[in-house]
Order: structure tokens, then sequence, then C-alpha cells
């Protein structure tokens, strides 16, 4: 009998949870029984356990204010001891899933595991000493659909060993989706040391539309109107109101250590006199860009307002803006520093998709993109790239394993902090892809398709695994965003040359699935590829969780 050994007395509770789950999947894979004991014995076993780990006796300890470092551990396994060390109790839980997937498991899908069943498990000695790229590696959980999917998506997270979950309500008002799902999600999060992050589309969170007819000064002036629900940010009276709501909201939920201050979805910001320093009143009309610039230095002047009165209340939440559509350029030369309790995220909205930020074939766009998130790492002690490795536009079909990971490679060199993706039309394979390479992106992107496949598809995995490879190969270097305009002519002069190849793509791949389905005989495989035929075959309707098996809530 293999015993689980947890040395502490009262272990941390991800060191808890990862004998539980050792326990859990290798009963499931072999039927075997583990037993979690508190002291070594003679009997073969599994260590667990933190320690203060360095690279080699030889070598300097690590730094220490490497936020990495959190998440460091090491695999020791010889024919007697398995151990697991890691340097906090959630890298011991990351550790346990490298383990098992050593052993088979596949984590590709939320709430669809794959666990292989053998008689007996066996492991060559091996030592892994396991340390991630980037510090933020995260997911968004949007929209906030049924609890059972909330706490899948944070389980896939861990078991893909990232860090961060980021719940999204973009609440009009107080987040009463958060708050309903609290008391269920929050326990999953923290037994998994998982670092959360929360909002969205927040301006309408903590000043809500409702304050538009006492207080139409609050809000953005627009084409010489004020209009709900963006906010005039440089409002002394609304940003009182913002930031009292906010400590109300972090008091209810002490969880959350980086709460969203995102602007309303769209473009609209305030163009008063005072939010565009000025400018707008000028004699003739100013350009755009001047306008934006403008508006820029007083975002960042009000972000650094908002954080510093949390820093007083809530010393340890950081304020989370995103960079996007309204504030989509390079920092302004005149803007001050962000503070240093603001994690700023860099959305790529809108790029070209099929082509790599660095590299060939260029695309001005992504060079712009890059060039912008510089100058905002310039200025800004946290940040992270907010992507869209998700397939949210029609038809739900993105092949992007090949330039997450050329991407993520870039990022890496120039220092990035981290990156995130929406899930919001979730793609299972980028997913996978993006999780494993936020880790460690030196790796090869087919060898990462084909592990995906391997894991998932059972006994049509080489024939997925080649098809998936043929449909990034012909759509790598093609031009727009995913593959939107798939459904639509596209405009003269902007060819959406991906959307058209996946259109010409759509009846061979329809055949491909459904023979692949009358093929297999794993009604598990058969399941999944019911799922991946979907957005094929729907083509116009929106499949938005089409990857993801059904998620009930129990009563």
């Amino acid at each position: 009998m293999v015993e689980i050994i947890v040395e502490d007395a009262q272990p941390e509770s991800p060191i808890a949870f990862a004998a539980q789950e050792l326990k859990r999947y290798v009963k499931q894979m072999s039927g075997a029984e583990l037993i979690v004991v508190r002291a070594s014995s003679p009997k073969p076993s599994i260590l667990l356990a933190i320690r203060q780990l360095s690279a080699h006796k030889s070598q300097k300890p690590p730094e220490l204010d490497d936020p990495r470092e959190e998440d460091h551990y090491r695999l020791n396994i010889d024919p007697q001891k398995l151990q697991i060390e890691g340097a906090s109790a959630r890298a011991v839980l990351f550790g346990a899933y490298d383990l098992l997937e050593r052993l088979g498991c596949g984590w590709c899908v939320p709430g669809d595991d794959s666990i292989p069943k053998h008689d007996t498990l066996q492991i060559a000695p091996l030592q892994v000493d396991a340390r991630p790229a980037f510090h933020y590696r995260m997911m968004l959980d949007f929209p906030l659909l049924s609890i059972a999917q909330s706490i899948a998506i944070s389980d896939w997270i861990a078991k893909n060993r990232l860090n961060w979950v980021h719940e999204c309500p973009n609440a009009h008002g107080e987040p009463k989706t958060w708050y309903d799902r609290r008391d269920r999600v929050l326990p999953e999060i923290k037994k998994r040391g998982l670092h959360l992050i929360l909002g969205g589309h927040t301006m309408r969170t903590w000043v809500p539309e409702t304050h538009f007819a006492s207080h139409p000064e609050w809000f953005a002036l627009q084409e010489s109107e004020r209009k709900p629900p963006t906010l005039c940010i440089t409002q002394p009276q609304m940003t009182g109101e913002l930031i009292k709501n906010m400590r109300h909201f972090l008091d209810r939920c002490p969880e959350v250590e980086v709460v969203d201050l995102w602007h309303t979805d769209g473009e609209v910001f305030c163009h008063c006199s005072n939010c565009t320093r000025g400018v707008v009143n000028e004699k003739q009309p100013p350009p755009a860009d001047a306008v934006q610039s403008a508006y820029l230095i007083s975002y960042v002047e009000w972000i650094n307002q908002v954080a510093a009165a949390l820093a007083k209340s809530h010393p340890n939440v950081m304020v989370g803006p995103l960079i996007y559509s309204q504030t989509d350029r390079a920092i302004p030369d005149g803007a001050p520093a962000v503070a240093d309790n603001v994690l700023v995220g860099l959305a790529h909205f809108f790029r070209d998709s099929y082509r790599p930020l660095i590299g060939e074939p260029k695309s001005a766009i992504n060079l712009r993109f890059l060039g912008n998130d510089l100058t905002w790492m310039g200025k800004s002690k946290h940040s992270y790239i907010y992507e869209y490795y998700n397939g949210w536009t029609a038809p739900y079909v993105y092949p992007g394993a090949q330039v997450i990971v050329a991407d993520l490679q870039t990022l890496q060199t120039l220092h990035v902090q981290g990156a995130s993706s929406d899930m919001y039309g979730y793609s299972p394979i980028n997913m996978y892809v993006a999780a494993r390479a936020l880790w460690s992106p030196n790796i090869d992107w087919k060898e990462l398709v084909r592990d995906f496949c391997n894991r998932y598809y059972g006994d049509v995995a080489e024939e997925m695994t080649t098809n998936e490879i043929r449909l990034e190969t012909g759509i790598f270097g093609l031009g727009g965003y995913q593959a939107n305009g798939a459904r639509a002519p596209e405009k003269p002069g902007a060819p959406l040359t991906s959307g058209r190849y996946l259109q010409n793509q759509r009846p061979g791949q329809i055949t491909f699935l459904k023979r692949l389905i009358d093929k297999t005989k794993n009604q598990e495989v058969r399941m999944r590829l019911d799922r991946a035929l979907k957005p094929w075959s729907l083509w116009n309707d929106e499949p938005r969780f089409w990857a993801f098996p059904d998620f009930a809530d129990p009563n």
C-alpha cells in the first residue's frame, strides 16, 4: 500500500487538496486506494511538502522578490519514494497534477478530464525542476453562467498550472451574480490556492446608470450631451461615489486581490473640456488622436487617484484598468507613471489573429499593439497582455495555436509579466496550448496540438492531430481578426482572408468529423467529436461554449 505523506500537522488547503486529488485520480485510473499519513514509514510513499527551493547547491538561490518562484516545484521519483516539493502549497498542487499527467491524465477541457485505465501504475525514475516563465497566468470566466461551469473553469485553471481566476460579472450596479455564487465557488478557488481578480467592464458597476437622473454631470459628454453609462472621469463627486462603492464591495468580498476598473464595452469616452484637458475647446476641431491622448492623461491620473484611495483602506488590493478601445494607444509622454498598486491589462482587440506580433508575415496592426504595450510597460510596475485565444466571433472556429506559441515566446523575450485570455467562445486546443506556453513558451506548437489530441481524442487522435495541424498551417499568415467575416461579404479593400479560408474548409470539415464520429469506438470521444462538429455545422448560430460538456447545477 502506497502512502501519501503530508508533513505539516495542519497543511495549507492546497496541499490537503493535492493529497485528495492524488487519491481520487489514482483510484479512477487503477482502482488502488492510497492512504494519507502525517509521518514517514518504510512503505512506498508520495511525499508532499513545502520547501525553500534553490536551483542547485552550486548556484545562488533565486531572487526572493521574483513572484514566479511562488509556483516553483520539483518532482523526485525513485523506486521507493516519490517527492513533490513546492515553494508554496499551490506549487505542490501543480506538482501533483504534473505527476498525474505523466501517468496519462489529461486536463483538456473544463469538466471533461481524460482518465486512462490501467491495472497497475508505473513511472520511471525521474527528476523534474519546474518554474513558470510568466507570473500572471490568467483566464477569464465570462459570462458567469452556471455555478458548476465556474467551478470547472477554476479546476481547469489549476490543473493547467495557471494561477489567476478572473471572475467577470460585468455588472450593472453591485455584482450580484458573484454574490449569488460566492459561497459555492470561492471555496473551490481557495482550496486550489488561486489568486482572484473580479470585475470586467465595471464603470457601470461602481457608479450605475441609476444615478443619471440626479447626477447627469457624472456621466460622459458625447456630442454635446451627457449620457450613461460611461463616466466623466474628472468629476470629483462621481469619483468619491465610485471609491465608496468599491470599498463597500471589497469589505464584503475580501478575497478579491485585483478589482477591475474598465470602461464600458464600446468606444465612448467623455469629451468634456476637463477630461480632454481643453483640447476640444479649440476653434478648429482637433484630430481624434489628439483628443484621445489628452483623455488618456486624465484617465491615468484618475486611475491613480482611485488607487491611492484604495491603498489607504485596502492596502493589499490592486486596481485593474484595461487599455482597450477608448484607451487603445501609447501612453502619452505627459501622463504620470501608473501607481504601484495598479495592474494594467493591455488588450489586443481586433489584432491580426493569424500573424505573429513580431516576425513574418509582418502585421502593422500587431506591431502597433506591441509598440503601445512597451510604452505602458515602461510606466507600470504591474502589467499583463489581455489576448483573445477564444473564438468569440462567427463562426467560432479559431485555429490559433501556432501564433499563440510564437507570441508568448516574443513576450517572454520582452520580459512581459504575463498574459490572459477571455474564455467566451472557448477554443479547446488554443486554451490548452496557451496554458502550456504560459508556463514554458519554448515548446513546439505542433507537439502541444498532438499532446492535446492524444489525451482527448483516443482512437482517432492521430487523424484529429493531422487535421488540426493542416488547418493551422493553411490559415497561418492570412489577414483578419479571428474568422470575423466568414459569414458575410468582405469589405472592398479589406479582405478578411481568414474568413474565406474557413468558409472553404467547412464542407470538408463536416464530412471529416462525421466520419470520425462513426469510426470511434469510445463513447466519450464520440461526444467530444459531436461538440467539435457544432461550430462547423451551425455556422450562423452562436455556439459560444460548444466545446464544454453540459453543466447542470445540482438542486
